[in-house]
């Protein structure tokens, strides 16, 4: 009796160790389930923006086939470039869509700025992918060679955007490098399928 008994624990065990390694349930189920990011990607995309536009700092912009046709434009002029991302509403967007603003005022005729409402992506097409932008307010300067000189995800200041447009147009004193000021505070992230604002050449 006692030997039936060892026996049939013994095989309890062994079916309990197979179970264990081999798992339970649809066996075609993924053993882990990833986790969201913080960042939402653009609804409606053909492929969600990776990384930050600080990443494409000193890289040469190439439009899209869905890029503006100005924005085409002024790449292939060799014309400096601001273009701003934002959304309506948020301290921040309405902050640093102010500062760019005024220094479009500063700096026309030098510079063509592009002003885009994030919620607005037929206005913008595919830009907020090359710029790899996912997070509003989002400045992004492009020099006379088409790359990129400085660029924001988040708060920035108005003295820190002259900066990078002084060091895109050569134009300005001094080729001092500007702090690369980014925030998280009131920075906000949407989904898109919005629009811009256009060009002020």
């Amino acid at each position: 009796m006692t030997r039936i008994l060892k026996l049939t624990a013994t095989v309890l065990i062994l079916a309990l160790v197979v179970f264990i390694f081999t798992g339970c349930g649809d066996s075609e189920a993924p053993a882990t389930t990833p986790t969201r990011t913080s960042k939402t990607s653009k609804s409606g995309s053909a492929s969600a923006s990776t990384g930050q536009p600080e990443d494409l700092i000193g890289q040469v912009v190439t439009p899209g086939e869905l890029s503006p046709k100005d924005f085409i434009r002024s790449i292939e002029s060799r014309r400096p470039i601001v273009v701003i991302f934002y959304i309506s509403g948020p301290y921040d967007d309405n902050q640093v869509r102010s500062s760019v603003l005024s220094l479009q005022n500063k700096f026309r005729g030098q510079v063509d700025f592009y002003d885009y409402l994030y919620t607005d992506g037929q206005k913008f097409g595919d830009l907020s992918i090359i710029l790899k932008v996912s997070t509003t307010p989002t400045v992004v300067i492009i020099n006379k060679e088409a790359k990129v000189q400085r660029a924001w995800s988040g708060f920035v200041d108005s003295k820190s955007i002259e900066q990078g447009i002084c060091e895109a147009t050569g134009s300005c004193g001094g080729s001092g490098i500007s702090t690369n000021t980014t925030g998280s505070s009131g920075t906000s992230t949407g989904t898109s399928t919005g629009s811009g604002t256009g060009t002020v050449r």
